[in-house]
């Protein structure tokens, strides 16, 4: 488990009014915020004016009566406390309060301009040095904070509140041994003193020594059984022990007691992204954001929360907020890359970002950053996308180019079955029952009718053929060759019945479906016309009517319905070839060395030469 970020427990001030006296960030506008109380400077310790003494205790008692009331009007307090050094500006005290308030309101820099003038007035007042070096320690001014102190521990060797916050930046610069002694020092006059308890668990989590560490904040709790910070790192300790409900529960028992106590709420807020419960995240990085606007890594951490609960859109706008408010600030590309890249689908957007990032870091990025994956893959889909592009554009050409085709042939069998239908109507010839919608089917046989006496070409025209294995007529074999792309020219025995025979292509491809013209294959007679007979005067008499050409005989070879139903087939698709509008055939002449009666088996055809 990572390790969590730990609490500064080092005591920022000793003041009254205490954003500095607990660490808690009060907002100068919350007039109903109440501050920590600690050790009030109530009575001025040189010989100054009566009036200036008057004006200091009505200052006082102002502070009093608000601190009843629970609402703290910084101003007016502040505006007392000048009334005082007007009176008489010697009033060392009266800087130091305003010094508290100024901190309370988060303006630091009058804060240490008003505990700097009470040291100079009395360098013995050691609760200004206290605070005014947990400030510069703050703002990671530690060398400057560590003078202060020293020169404070000159004029009070064995002030608590000096050597603790001694021992706090101590801690942050790694020298745990030193920071550990003065804490010790601390507990050794003063068994009670919560602030070396907190100092001393903070020294053991940071050298490891989760035993120890567990050991001092439980020590820490019984001297004061709810102290926030106490709890807070007693929660990072049970983290690293891997208990995490407890550790949750201590953040929790923390925040009860300051809630706007912003460490504890990051370490919620981590917990709950590392278990992806972003709405918990969310709402804890929003409440940071309330106490303190400013927090960049509360930004990116709502900005994360946000996208894990998928507001993708919101998320992408408020990371593009913090880039335009942080320009130099790189973070902001990264997750909007994430955004574009795994959320929005958008590889483009999403490298833009990345080369963004990578040239705000400068050379601060680990050759192994996640971001160098991420521009490698934008890139293959960037080239994924560009190919996919130019594949469905030829598909589409493709698929007009085919539809086309396919409208063409569909005319080219209508032109073929009107035709061959016309002429024979017009010869008298023997005609099938009904005439096809030529454009409606699969392919066509040319001609529409055979005579069963005698071998006859038939074309199957008008589709696009794959290639063929074999052509059966009923369970006849057929012989056959491919004329080309869009035609087959078969064989039809002599001696069919009369009626309609199936005709069936079975394609080389196993995985492609036979075809059936159910009833493709017409058989009938063609009678020839008998001569009108003259009466005696001459005049022709009337017809002997014979029997209609075509009458429907035993058919052969019928199957049941296939798919495309009576008179229909599937159809197939291939490269489109030459069609040509085809003529009845001429008859056919037997084969030579071959006898009458049924054909033999073909021989399998050979693809022509191109």
């Amino acid at each position: 488990m990572h390790r969590h970020t730990a609490w500064m427990v080092g005591i920022a001030c000793a003041a009254w009014l205490g954003a500095c006296g607990n660490g808690a960030q009060i907002k100068p506008d919350d007039k109903s915020a109440k501050p920590a109380t600690r050790q009030v400077e109530t009575k001025p310790k040189v010989d100054i004016s009566r009036a200036a003494r008057e004006a200091f205790a009505d200052a006082v008692t102002d502070y009093i009566h608000q601190k009843k009331s629970g609402n703290y009007d910084y101003e007016r307090l502040l505006a007392s406390f000048e009334r005082a050094l007007e009176q008489d500006p010697r009033l060392a005290e009266a800087h130091y309060n305003m010094g508290c308030i100024y901190e309370a309101m988060h303006k630091d820099k009058e804060a240490a301009s008003q505990y700097k003038k009470a040291l100079e007035i009395r360098p013995d007042l050691t609760l200004a040095a206290a605070n005014w070096g947990a400030l510069l320690a703050r703002h990671g001014k530690l060398d400057q904070a560590l003078l202060v102190y020293k020169k404070a521990l000159h004029k009070d060797s064995r002030n608590s509140a000096v050597l603790l916050n001694m021992a706090g930046i101590l801690r942050q610069q790694g020298q745990h041994d030193q920071a550990l002694k003065y804490a010790s020092d601390v507990l050794i006059r003063d068994p009670g003193n919560v602030g070396a308890y907190r100092i001393m668990a903070s020294v053991y989590y940071d050298k490891g020594d989760m035993d120890m560490a567990h050991l001092i904040c439980l020590r820490g709790l019984k001297v004061k059984d709810k102290d926030p910070r106490l709890l807070n790192t007693l929660g990072l300790v049970l983290l690293e022990l891997g208990k995490v409900p407890e550790a949750l529960a201590q953040f929790r028992a923390a925040l009860e007691q300051v809630p706007d106590m912003v460490p504890t709420r990051f370490n919620v807020a981590k917990i709950a992204l590392d278990y992806r419960d972003f709405r918990v995240a969310k709402d804890e990085f929003s409440k940071i954001l309330e106490y303190q606007p400013d927090n960049r890594k509360a930004a990116i951490g709502l900005g994360i929360a946000m996208r894990g609960v998928g507001e993708y859109d919101a998320a992408r706008a408020h990371f593009e907020a913090l880039a335009a408010k942080h320009p130099e600030d790189p973070l902001p590309h990264y997750w909007i890359g994430e955004i574009h890249m795994k959320n929005l689908n958008d590889p483009h957007k999403a490298m833009e970002h990345y080369k963004r990032f990578v040239k705000l870091s400068g050379g601060r990025l680990a050759a192994d950053h996640p971001v160098y994956e991420r521009v490698k893959l934008a890139r293959q889909n960037i080239e994924m996308e560009r190919k996919m592009k130019e594949m469905e554009k030829k598909m589409a050409k493709e698929a007009a180019e085919q539809e086309k085709r396919m409208q063409e042939l569909a005319r080219l069998r209508k032109k073929l079955v009107d035709d061959a239908w016309a002429r024979r109507e017009k010869e008298g010839m023997c005609m099938p029952p009904a005439k096809l919608e030529g454009d409606k089917l699969p392919f066509v046989l040319v001609p529409l009718a055979v005579p069963p006496d005698k071998k006859s070409k038939v074309r199957l025209a008008g589709m696009e053929f794959k290639p063929v294995k074999k052509v059966e007529i009923g369970t006849l074999k057929a012989k056959w060759h491919k004329l080309d792309e869009t035609t087959i020219e078969m064989i039809a025995p002599k001696g069919l019945g009369l009626g309609a025979w199936d005709v069936m292509i079975t394609f080389e491809d196993r995985g492609e479906d036979p075809l059936l013209f159910q009833g493709g294959l017409w058989v009938c007679k063609t009678e020839k016309k008998k001569e009108k007979q003259k009466d005696a005067s001459g005049k022709p008499g009337e017809d002997t009517k014979g029997d209609k050409g075509g009458a429907k005989a035993e058919p052969g070879g019928k199957k049941g319905v296939q798919e495309g139903g009576p008179g229909g087939a599937e159809p197939a698709s291939g490269e489109p070839g030459p069609l040509k509008d085809l003529p009845d055939p001429a008859e056919p002449r037997e084969p030579e060395g071959e006898p009458e009666g049924e054909p033999k088996e073909p021989q399998e055809p050979k693809e022509p030469a191109p």
